[in-house]
């Protein structure tokens, strides 16, 4: 590869590809689960294997996206940051909903709902500086 990536964009790389993990290791567990007995229960770590598994590819596309933007070194790594940490509160979300036996994590307020809360906050502000940064670099 030649030139320098921006830390930004290993930052979005390195996120995206542990989310991507991620959803293949609760993938194993779910197989294991799913092999003795009904789905129902296992409800959340469907959700959390398949999250990981979209904000994986969403943090590669941003990565990608990224290459393009006219922004700060340092406001790029914030965005980055970001939504790094957002998606580890989604893909927590999901898995805590699981662990706790949560049902209906809007009706309940579970801590799930409050994990993926605080990843709509984040999202929210890492994606409208890379937004910002990419149209800025793009038009």
């Amino acid at each position: 590869m030649n030139g320098a990536v921006p830390a930004a964009v290993k930052i979005l790389i390195l996120g995206g590809l542990a989310n991507i993990v991620l959803s293949y290791a609760l993938g194993w567990v779910l197989s294991k689960h799913r092999l003795r007995g009904p789905m129902q229960p296992h409800h959340w770590l469907l959700v959390a294997h398949t999250v990981s598994l979209q904000e994986g590819l969403l943090l590669l596309g941003v990565a990608f996206a990224m290459l393009f933007a006219k922004i700060s070194d340092g406001l790029a790594v914030t965005g980055a940051v970001l939504l790094v940490a957002a998606s580890l509160f989604q893909d927590f979300s999901g898995i805590v909903n699981w662990l706790r036996g949560t049902g209906d994590q809007f009706a309940e307020k579970s801590t799930g709902w409050v994990l993926a809360s605080i990843n709509a906050v984040l999202n929210t502000a890492g994606l409208a500086i890379a937004t910002w940064g990419v149209a800025n670099g793009l038009l």
